[in-house]
């Protein structure tokens, strides 16, 4: 795969290829966006066009086949580094910094560019922005540095001013699709419903996460009778299965909650048709604004993750909205 082969960020793309050419691409990026969305694939695919020895004449293009794309796809290329942050602690993560901004300051070991790529760059503490300021503002003219993360708002605006932002959309059905065909084996249908969850992120790779992440999510909003309830609800995700991944749980019950709307409407066209009988049971129990006000409290509950806002405050005030007139004037 090389930049040009990603799916569905033509506009990321095109901005980044403004960039790439000549002997050196010695800038500073922020790729942001929705988790699941590309960001990280690119910021790879841009180390492996920099130091690509048989893209030809077309800069954003890598060959796959050489020994650096190699080296770059099995994470052992000495000039491209990752990090993954938060790491252990505030002292280490500034550590860990520390000695990569060292690094990029060596002369290369055998590629044409050196990449540092920082994910999630929005978890780095202020000390560990503060050091990398220089660095961002006047990288060595043999390196490249991406930062990725969701939301830029947690960076420092002295970071933020010295990086050139790209911003990657999420996904369209098809795009995902498409990209759920290349890469798995599974069925037309199987695939279908993979899109239609995802909410524009590449999440399901396997059908039997998203079976047991659906089944968490059916067996939590059919626990939902009144106020007591929500909160024992709220308090599941105290618990890490839901918590460490929040992000999912969102997408599947943002798509349960629309597919309730399109049932009290009676439409007879739900998007997930297999979870014709829950969804119809729970549209049942509340009426259509309840269930439009809770729909769109969740998806800006996005934002309010990513600002660290603990997953059982934010379900707790979703779920309140599904009985919130019933109850206003008891």
């Amino acid at each position: 795969m090389s930049l040009l082969d990603i799916k569905g960020q033509e506009r990321a793309i095109t901005m980044i290829r403004k960039f790439i050419g000549g002997d050196a691409v010695n800038s500073s990026f922020l790729f942001f966006g929705s988790s699941g969305i590309g960001k990280h694939t690119a910021a790879l695919n841009l180390a492996k066009a920099l130091n690509c020895t048989g893209n030809g004449d077309d800069p954003c293009r890598s060959d796959d086949v050489c020994v650096s794309c190699k080296k770059i796809e099995k994470s052992i290329h000495p000039d491209v580094v990752e990090l993954t942050i938060p790491v252990a602690d505030d002292a280490s993560q500034m550590e860990t910094v520390v000695r990569t901004i060292e690094w990029l300051g060596l002369p290369l070991f055998e590629g044409r560019q050196k990449i540092l790529i920082i994910d999630d760059a929005s978890e780095l503490n202020i000390h560990a922005q503060n050091a990398l300021l220089k660095t961002l503002e006047e990288p060595p003219r043999w390196a490249t540095i991406v930062l990725i993360a969701s939301s830029y708002t947690r960076l420092l605006t002295t970071v933020q001013s010295r990086l050139i932002r790209v911003g990657f959309n999420r996904l369209s059905a098809e795009a995902v699709i498409q990209v759920l065909h290349s890469v798995t084996r599974l069925k037309d249908e199987e695939i279908e419903s993979l899109g239609l969850i995802s909410d524009g992120r590449i999440r399901y790779l396997s059908p039997d996460d998203l079976q047991e992440d659906v089944r968490r999510v059916i067996d939590l909003l059919a626990d939902i009778k009144g106020p007591a309830s929500i909160v024992r609800v709220a308090e599941r995700f105290k618990a890490g299965p839901y918590r460490e991944r929040f992000d999912r749980i969102i997408d599947i019950t943002l798509s349960f909650l629309i597919d309730a709307i399109l049932a009290k409407a009676g439409t007879g066209m739900l998007r997930n048709k297999g979870l014709s009988a829950p969804v119809q049971s729970f549209a049942g129990k509340f009426d259509r604004d309840a269930l439009i006000n809770a729909a769109l409290m969740l998806e800006e509950a996005r934002s309010a993750y990513e600002l660290n806002v603990s997953p059982q405050m934010i379900m707790e005030h979703v779920l309140f909205e599904l009985i919130h007139d019933e109850y206003a004037d008891s």
